[in-house]
């Protein structure tokens, strides 16, 4: 999967159309990762793609890495009109609206995490009666103020939630899989329960959490309708264990036509589909 080392950055994608004119332009920044696209705006389709790993410890500053990400990136160094930050790290509550508030939110943040939270970093998005707020990386958020016009801000699970969203009172939990983590969403007769991202090194670890999800909210692990996607292989041992234990367990389905760029068809599109389908 890895198309290119750069000393401490890994650039793991780079999918490019000849003409990128007329994008929007998402950045969204994980604790060991960014990852780039642009869709068309008119259309909505995706158009091009940039992922790139690294080992956080190595960096002492986000200026110093993005420097270096930017020396091997096509999408960060073309000018967008519009560009949104995605933040991908933990520190995100989700909250009913009618309680939900700036302050409450810095406490639970730092309750549930450990860090000191700061009102001024927090943001808040609303999907339904819920709000997903997060405190946003404030050294990350200087760098990409001085070279973007950012447009919008919001957590990575505003975006999932978005996609998510049931249609009717259906049981099911959503696995969304990154390199040493997963998200897990759940809900219950179509209300959320829970979305988290859990730590794992084997195939036994995701397991786990599955199965203790379903046992705290009662749900049938024989009968509940459970997607994955994200970077996992159905030739992996990972998708192999799952697949033994879970009942209702497959990838989720992309929708095909929104990928214009013929590079990502050259890769299973389960791999993108939490980034690029979904609208801003």
């Amino acid at each position: 999967m890895q198309i290119n080392a750069y000393g401490m950055v890994n650039k793991n994608f780079g999918i490019y159309s000849d003409d990128l004119s007329g994008c929007d332009f998402m950045i969204e920044t994980g604790s060991d990762y960014i990852a780039c696209w642009c869709k068309d705006k008119a259309a909505g389709t995706v158009k091009a793609f940039e992922q790139f790993g690294f080992d956080v410890n190595a960096y002492t500053s986000f200026e110093k890495l993005f420097t270096d990400v930017q020396l091997h990136s096509r999408l960060l160094t073309t000018h967008f009109n519009n560009v949104y930050c995605i933040w991908g790290h933990e520190t995100s509550i989700c909250a009913p609206n009618e309680l939900y508030s700036r302050g409450m939110a810095a406490s639970a943040m730092e309750l549930m995490f450990g860090a000191a939270i700061e009102q001024r970093s927090v943001i808040e998005n609303t999907l339904g009666d819920c709000v997903i707020s997060t405190a946003i990386n404030e050294d990350a958020w200087d760098v990409y103020s001085r070279h973007y016009r950012i447009t919008a801000n919001m957590h990575k699970y505003y975006s999932l939630l978005k996609i998510q969203k049931p249609t009717d009172e259906e049981d099911k939990l959503h696995l969304v899989f990154y390199n040493n983590d997963v998200i897990i969403s759940a809900y219950k007769k179509g209300a959320l329960q829970l979305i988290q991202r859990f730590i794992y090194k084997t195939a036994e670890d995701v397991l786990y959490h599955i199965l203790n999800i379903c046992k705290t909210y009662r749900l049938p692990v024989a009968e509940v309708n459970i997607r994955c996607s994200g970077m996992i292989d159905n030739s992996s041992p990972l998708y192999s264990t799952l697949l033994s234990y879970l009942g209702d367990f497959s990838f989720e389905i992309p929708d095909k036509s929104l990928f214009a760029a013929e590079g990502f068809h050259e890769y299973p599109l389960h791999y993108f589909l939490s980034f690029c389908q979904h609208d801003v």
